[in-house]
């Protein structure tokens, strides 16, 4: 009757609990399954805390906002790769862009300016034609 069926299911779901978490048992991945990313993140005299969103660069706290922090963990996470406007589209904003919009550009310059006006080297750089690269001058 319906109680078994109701049994079968509880079994079910319990077997699929335990492979969910089997790859967590072993200390492998997190509970999303991926490998876990780390939170504490540094390039050149950039400091950024993924868990508290803070942002220090040569000491000095730098306010970012919601997507201009997640363009600058991106960039971070990729350090020395050039990013075309296409991949960080698809990274920070989770869906692809008319290629007739100028979201990313725009973006990457409020970043610009919070990340390297006013301190001695640039870390941000455009790649004419390309993207962007986070590299040290």
């Amino acid at each position: 009757g319906s109680g078994d069926r109701l049994a079968i299911n509880a079994d079910v779901a319990a077997r699929g609990r335990e492979k969910a978490s089997h790859g967590v048992q072993h200390g492998r991945f997190p509970a999303t399954g991926r490998p876990q990313q780390a939170q504490e993140l540094a390039f050149a005299d950039l400091e950024i805390d993924v868990e508290s969103r803070s942002v220090r660069r040569g000491g000095k706290n730098i306010h970012l906002t919601a997507k201009e922090f997640a363009l600058l963990e991106v960039l971070v996470r990729n350090k020395g790769r050039i990013l075309t406007r296409r991949a960080i589209a698809e990274q920070v904003w989770g869906y692809t862009f008319d290629t007739g919009t100028n979201v990313v550009d725009v973006y990457v310059n409020y970043l610009r300016k919070a990340i390297d006006d006013g301190f001695p080297s640039r870390l941000l750089h455009t790649v004419r034609g390309v993207g962007f690269i986070l590299k040290e001058e």
